[in-house]
């Protein structure tokens, strides 16, 4: 990690009945204020380097905020090809796949005391590149230029794949028979006969007892009406907001769990274990095994002459208020932009973890279930969670 991005320092009291979770966070949360002053291209060129997690959920949400609003502005018509968005979002979700991955391959291991397996490493290291080039003229994916390459209709070469790769290194079958699994005992039969790390960690998690802790009450970050997002944004300390952020006077999650909640599975270990460590871990499981089948569903409009019907699984877009929203890796990334004489006057985002890590939100309330009583190894677990929630910064645990 960077100094500069800062950290989140939680600090756990086991069975303390005034305080058993402490969040505080040094993230710089203004970085975005670089861009005023500057034109919209100035700005998308900076943007890569402001930003070296998540990089392309944020160039998405710079681009589709900043082509709005500059409409009028002198941006190109052609940005607004319904094509070029596709593809554009099919980098974000292939950039969601690798972040899961990454966890997957590098954390899981040490955090479940497996052996790690370093081989898949340089397939993800290549992955969001390889797409990129496959789909875009000179990987030129986020400038207002962008124009799809004439071989585009072969990223499904790619899909493949990644399908494969899925099938193959973590669910030891085909993705779609995988999200077949309903209910828990399907789930363990699974993680009992298969020998990946992800199975490994689901049968460690069910035999040491650890699927139901790790309680939390968050409800799932809705759809946000943009007018109040935007009053919100626009009151004089509007950077508590950016730095806290409550929805109507109540904490939310937006992560790969609040995505998932339509799946039967999850639905399945909803109804059993409620919001807690089992249902949260499966949950990026199944967002990853979704991801080739919304990647081919966006494939298919590279194809197509005209967008109707399509509806993205990435991002939403209020053309009026200048708000753009991605559903990046770790939850609900959005930009917020003002242009004055085509240069930026405001600019203005909010990021998932501010949601995740509100000092009474998701993380407190699950790390508050587990310091709720002495264990052996709330350690352990504490690491588990915050893992599987995911602050796109590193973090200090410290458990007095």
């Amino acid at each position: 990690m960077n100094a500069t991005e800062g950290q989140i320092s939680i600090s756990l009291f086991p069975g303390d009945k005034r305080e058993r979770v402490a969040i505080r966070s040094s993230r710089p949360l203004h970085a975005a204020r670089v861009l005023v002053g500057k034109t919209p291209q100035q700005a998308i060129e900076i943007i890569p380097l402001l930003f070296n997690i998540c990089g392309t959920a944020q160039s998405r949400a710079a681009l589709l905020a900043m082509k709005k609003e500059g409409d009028g502005e002198g941006m190109p018509a052609g940005s607004n090809d319904h094509r070029i968005e596709a593809a554009r979002d099919m980098l974000v979700l292939v950039e969601n796949a690798r972040e899961h991955l990454m966890r997957l391959f590098t954390d899981w291991p040490r955090l479940f005391s497996l052996p790690a397996d370093n081989n898949n490493l340089p397939y993800l290291s290549q992955l969001q590149s390889t797409f990129r080039r496959a789909l875009f003229d000179s990987s030129r994916a986020f400038t207002f230029d962008s124009a799809l390459n004439s071989k585009a209709g072969e990223a499904n070469n790619l899909i493949d794949k990644l399908d494969d790769y899925l099938r193959d290194h973590v669910f030891a079958c085909e993705t779609v028979q995988w999200l077949q699994i309903q209910d828990i005992a399907a789930l363990h039969e699974w993680a009992t006969i298969t020998n990946t790390i992800a199975a490994q960690t689901i049968a460690i998690i069910c035999e040491r007892g650890w699927a139901s802790q790790g309680q939390s009450n968050c409800l799932p970050l809705p759809e946000l009406d943009s007018e109040e997002l935007c009053k919100q944004l626009d009151q004089p300390r509007s950077s508590d907001f950016i730095a806290t952020p409550q929805w109507q006077g109540e904490c939310c999650e937006t992560t790969s769990l609040s995505r998932q909640l339509d799946n039967l599975l999850i639905q399945s270990l909803q109804d059993e274990f409620q919001y807690t460590l089992i249902t949260r871990w499966t949950a990026r499981l199944v967002e990853l095994a979704r991801i080739p089948g919304q990647l081919r569903a966006l494939h298919a409009m590279l194809q197509t002459a005209s967008p109707v019907g399509a509806h993205s699984p990435v991002h939403s877009l209020d053309t009026d208020r200048r708000v753009a929203s991605i559903e990046a890796a770790r939850g609900r990334l959005i930009h917020r932009v003002q242009i004055e004489n085509g240069r930026i006057r405001h600019y203005q985002i909010l990021a998932p973890t501010e949601w995740n890590f509100h000092p009474g939100g998701l993380a407190a309330q699950t790390l508050g279930s587990i310091a709720s009583r002495r264990h052996d190894d709330i350690d352990t677990l504490a690491h588990i969670m915050i893992n599987v929630i995911d602050p796109c910064v590193g973090y200090d645990l410290r458990v007095h």
